[in-house]
């Protein structure tokens, strides 16, 4: 279904700038009538609490950003849990938002854009955006694209491929660089920026494998195998080729981790060990059975920093 801007309702997307985040707007972009507003927000986590962010939008997708249970304010559903307005809300952790006109779901096993889309193409009728969706065949294989990379079901799938190295090179501006473009029309004009980033990635990932550092330890009586990198780019790539480079039939814990604005934040794969588990152990971090995070008490940076400063002041000449 076709229809002048003037007269369709007011989208507004709250994504993070993760791959799965920005592809999720692509996706949306695609999927909803062109004519169709998106607001789009890239937000590194979102606080329900702050009701004022959802006004004035007739729409708001929150995808891949978890309610962590808290209390919200009696404003929070006079603003959005209204008849003839959507919110729609999904995440891979965290809580449902309970309301009675609230769709929101938490599924650890699927990235949250297969979820949302399906809701939309099996329940048009519950969403005021259902009749302005039209989802085809390339609209399938983005979704499911994106779904094989959250699963770490990817390897083969050439799509997924693709869109990932659009990712590293347009980041947030990646859903206006494929904008009503076929998968086979994005390749033909992309080719040779989507080679040069499967290269870039390749080479980063072999230099930081062969940094990382390998220890055996001992967790709750029990021999593991633990790799730790750092990374500020690839960070998943990296954790999955650490994991799958390792043959040992013993548990694996592969930590990689990266800066952040106050201390670090390590990103955790975890073979026959839970990883939610090793992130609790470590600082009390979460996670799930084999992904996890936590952020450390210090930074890098700080550390060796303060390093330095203790070996320069205690020189004496």
């Amino acid at each position: 279904m076709s229809t002048d801007s003037t007269n369709s309702p007011r989208v507004r997307l709250f994504v993070p700038m993760s791959f799965e985040g920005v592809t999720a707007a692509a996706i949306l972009r695609e999927v909803l009538d062109p004519n169709i507003q998106i607001d789009t927000r890239y937000v590194a986590s979102l606080d329900f609490r702050d009701y004022e962010q959802f006004k004035g939008a007739e729409v708001t997708i929150v995808c891949g950003l978890a309610y962590m249970g808290y209390a919200l304010p009696e404003e929070f559903y006079v603003e959005v849990d209204i008849p003839f307005q959507d919110f729609i809300h999904n995440a891979t952790y965290g809580e449902p938002i309970n309301g009675v006109n609230i769709v929101s779901t938490v599924n650890e096993d699927s990235d949250p854009i297969k979820d949302i889309c399906t809701f939309l193409r099996m329940h048009p009728e519950s969403s005021i955006i259902g009749k302005y969706t039209n989802f085809t065949a390339n609209t399938d294989k983005m979704i499911e694209a994106v779904n094989a990379y959250r699963t770490w079901t990817w390897d083969d799938n050439s799509t997924t491929k693709v869109l990932l190295a659009l990712y590293q090179a347009f980041y947030k501006y990646m859903p206006r660089m494929i904008k009503g473009k076929s998968l086979q029309e994005i390749v033909k004009e992309y080719a040779p920026i989507i080679k040069g980033q499967f290269d870039k990635m390749e080479d980063l990932i072999t230099k930081k494998v062969a940094t990382a550092q390998t220890y055996n330890v001992k967790v709750a009586g029990i021999d593991c195998i633990l790799k730790v990198a750092f990374a500020d780019e690839y960070i998943n790539e990296l954790a999955n080729r650490l994991l799958n480079s390792e043959s040992s039939t013993s548990p694996v814990i592969v930590c990689v981790g990266r800066t952040t604005r106050g201390s670090d934040m390590f990103s955790i794969r975890t073979r026959n060990i839970h990883a939610g588990s090793i992130a609790h152990i470590i600082n009390k971090g979460s996670g799930k059975e084999s992904v996890a995070s936590v952020f450390t008490d210090v930074a890098y940076a700080k550390l060796m920093g303060n390093g330095i400063v203790t070996a320069l002041t205690q020189y004496e000449g």
